[in-house]
């Protein structure tokens, strides 16, 4: 179930409300309707500067001109509460809060069409990964051990997945988690020698007789794939995504956008349904644009200004792993002929830009713990995640700034979906 969220920064936290007609904006301000602002003193004037603002000033100032207008257009777009809602005919209806302008929208993407190297790879290695998968889940350490290991749903409509759809998170906002990429290496090192163009990595666990009911991920820039490691006989587990429905195989990817409705069911009477979940970058985005949107998670988790500083340097050492000369136009033109062949053959940007350091040859899990997933993050908008980035530093006793530890906020928060991105709803 969806939840309008305020874009209030008035406080150090942003609370679900219901969504509501705000009072206009005086002339000459340019602050979006209800985000904080902060004052600024330059001699004998005072300035208000929308804390918007200081996040676009940001981002804008890392990239060289025009190259990131549609991610800025986009976080426009989010702290104004909008909602981007469409009826394609024959596809579904796609519905996004955190959207990205001019992207193909269609349900199932074929995975065999040339745009998905790094599926195709990884279908041919799925046995590697699914006796990986199934030695861990023999092992009885393996909750103790692993960081929120199958944990159910913690959002606000967590009762939409049910008490029995689980996760266990290998990656989370293009940042590998380390304890449980160390219990799953080797699936680890697949995604990433394939060039997966990753943003999260996730083991999926669907019950017997249940189901996730009809719902977005509300984010158009980021999609989702599945392949199957063990699962139930086809056409016993499934996903509807718009007005197709797929049907799980054991070693068979689906690569979806899931900004449409979406809902999943696994019809057997006795057989959990085992999948691997990657959420990954449109193929359209250019690199300048899915970098830009990376220093949108980087920002969130500090939105001082010295974090939006850092945020800006990590996003300049980034670019240089890449030549930028893509345009969208580029992209959208060259991508029925192989966009993904043509950026991998560039510059492997699957691989460096979401795994930092890490060379592509000779992939390892980078040493940071994982961003801790949030709940519901798109469906909370851009606005939500600055509030919850503020609120994250203050401890319930009000106020004092504490060190934030990623895995104990994981572990803390119940860690439902092993989310932490611009999306909500799996999968």
């Amino acid at each position: 179930m969806s939840v309008m969220m305020s874009a209030s920064m008035s406080g150090a936290r942003l609370a679900p409300v219901p969504h509501r007609r705000r009072a206009p904006v005086p002339a000459g301000t340019n602050a979006p309707r209800g985000v904080r602002t902060v004052r600024v003193r330059a001699a004998a004037t005072e300035t208000e500067v929308p804390l918007g603002r200081q996040i676009e000033d940001a981002l804008l100032s890392a990239f060289p001109p025009n190259t990131v207008d549609r991610v800025r257009d986009s976080l426009r777009f989010t702290l104004a509460d909008g909602v981007h809602r469409v009826n394609h005919e024959g596809k579904g209806v796609q519905e996004a809060s955190s959207y990205i302008a001019g992207l193909t929208a269609t349900p199932y993407w074929d995975v065999h069409g040339g745009s998905f190297p790094w599926m195709v790879e990884l279908e041919r290695n799925f046995e590697i990964i699914r006796d990986e998968l199934k030695a861990g889940l023999a092992n009885p350490d393996l909750e103790r051990l692993g960081n929120s290991v199958w944990v159910a749903a913690v959002r606000d409509d967590a009762e939409g997945y049910g008490p029995d759809w689980r996760t266990l998170v290998l990656q989370d906002r293009g940042e590998w988690e380390p304890t449980n990429c160390a219990l799953f290496p080797k699936t680890a090192a697949l995604v990433q020698a394939a060039n997966t163009p990753s943003v999260e990595v996730f083991f999926a666990k669907q019950a017997p007789k249940t189901g996730i009911k009809p719902h977005t991920d509300f984010t158009n820039f980021i999609m989702t794939s599945h392949l199957g490691l063990d699962v139930p006989p086809a056409p016993q587990s499934w996903m509807k995504v718009g007005e197709e429905t797929q049907y799980w195989e054991n070693g068979k990817g689906m690569c979806a956008d899931t900004s449409f409705i979406h809902s999943t069911y696994n019809e057997s009477e006795t057989q959990d349904r085992y999948v691997l979940i990657i959420r990954f970058w449109h193929p359209e985005l250019t690199d300048h644009e899915r970098n830009g949107v990376q220093f949108l998670f980087d920002a969130f988790d500090d939105l001082s200004p010295e974090g939006l500083a850092a945020a800006a340097t990590k996003a300049r050492a980034r670019a240089a792993l890449y030549d930028g000369s893509q345009t969208g136009a580029d992209v959208a033109n060259d991508f029925k002929a192989s966009v993904r062949a043509k950026v991998n053959a560039g510059t492997g940007l699957g691989a460096d830009l979401t795994l930092g350091d890490a060379p592509a040859a000779t992939p390892a899990p980078p040493a940071k713990a994982a961003a801790a997933p949030k709940a519901s993050k798109a469906a909370k908008g851009v606005a939500a995640m600055i509030a919850e980035s503020k609120a994250a530093s203050n401890d319930a006793g009000g106020g004092k700034k504490t060190k934030k530890n990623k895995r104990n906020k994981r572990k803390g928060a119940g860690a439902g979906e092993g989310l932490g991105l611009l999306a909500k709803g799996m999968k």
